[in-house]
């Protein structure tokens, strides 16, 4: 039997009907999930915060539901009659600045999450980590067994993600399986977070980088990924998502041509662009604006490490799709939101 409720059946579930939570629905990766299970038959409940914004929901007439993070009892509720649960709303701190606190807040929403879905009978969730927990490994690319054994002490992002992951593979009360996605691309990402890079150089700017390996994939193959994982019989425990791994400063070399702007400037030192992060998350907590450059991004390219995805290929059938078709859908919703210019017209 389906892991997931019946497309059209009502918010409560119907008699024998599961039902399938997601939390981080209004998200770059929660919408474009929400738009796989829909295309599956499936109508997921959808979980939302209370001064989130919802109105891309909405355009998808998917029911929605309160459940904040840090409201156990919220949790609960929402979580009523699921089998299945996708948890695609881990804290993600905005600044790199604090990793006490950005732990602190990761860690408790993590154990909300998964006390109720113990208290709820929830049958599986399935846990979005990042390929920053991903280790090196003694010669080429990483696959699954590749995992820190400790915390890696390579930044804010890293460390969260490395002690979520770790509390998330601890959890016995109930099937808990982790996904691990690269640097997602692709239409929705509202918040213009992975693709900032690109969206600056669409923009004829000249963003401040570090040069490093970057593991692209597409925020819809990723979605797929998810969907079947949560079908699957016997998903594995852990799995990556990454179709890619390209080198940063030569993609954007490579693609300034598709935007018609200027080749960028030479990559960063890693110590330079890390001084510059610092600097700039420093500056963006006294004045609220985003920084030009953040930890997290300079984190994730300098200590960026080849990935070797093969297992979602052999266990999930994943076909990632080629950069081009990725950057093309990319693009076409970038310019539909304006976040980018339409391109350039020649006169004849």
């Amino acid at each position: 039997m389906s892991a997931l409720a019946p497309r059209g059946a009502p918010p409560g579930g119907a008699s024998g009907a599961s039902i399938t939570l997601v939390l981080g629905a209004g998200g770059f990766l929660g919408l474009n999930l929400v738009d796989a299970l829909l295309a599956h038959g499936v109508t997921p409940r959808c979980g939302r915060r209370k001064r989130s914004a919802v109105l891309a929901l909405r355009e998808r007439k998917v029911p929605l539901v309160q459940a904040d993070l840090d409201d156990p009892d919220q949790l609960r509720a929402a979580m009523a009659g699921c089998r299945t649960v996708f948890h695609a709303a881990g804290h993600y701190p905005r600044l790199s600045l604090d990793l006490a606190a950005a732990l602190d807040t990761g860690l408790r929403q993590l154990r909300n999450v998964l006390d109720a879905a113990a208290a709820a009978g929830v049958r599986r969730v399935v846990y979005v980590s990042s390929t920053a927990t991903a280790a090196p490994a003694s010669a080429g690319p990483s696959d699954e067994r590749h995992v820190h054994a400790q915390m890696p002490g390579l930044g804010t992002y890293h460390d969260l993600k490395w002690a979520m992951e770790r509390v998330a593979l601890d959890e016995t009360r109930l099937e808990v399986i982790v996904a691990c996605p690269g640097a997602c691309l692709g239409p929705w990402d509202l918040r213009a977070g992975t693709s900032a890079l690109l969206y600056a150089l669409a923009r004829r700017l000249d963003p401040p980088h570090p040069d490093g390996v970057v593991n692209a994939v597409d925020v819809r193959d990723v979605a797929l990924g998810l969907v079947r994982l949560s079908q699957h019989p016997a998903p594995p425990r852990r799995i990556l998502l990454s179709a890619a791994n390209l080198g940063l400063h030569g993609l954007l070399c490579a693609l300034a041509p598709r935007y018609g702007a200027p080749p960028p400037s030479p990559a960063l030192s890693a110590a330079e662009a890390i001084r510059l992060a610092d600097a700039e998350e420093r500056r963006s907590l006294e004045s609220g604006r985003r920084p030009a450059l953040s930890r997290e991004i300079v984190d994730l390219v300098v200590h960026g490490i080849p990935l070797d995805a093969a297992l979602s290929r052999s266990a999930l059938d994943l076909r990632y799709r080629p950069l081009e078709e990725t950057l093309a859908a990319s693009d076409e919703w970038a310019r539909r939101m304006r976040f980018i210019p339409q391109p350039q017209v020649t006169p004849s």
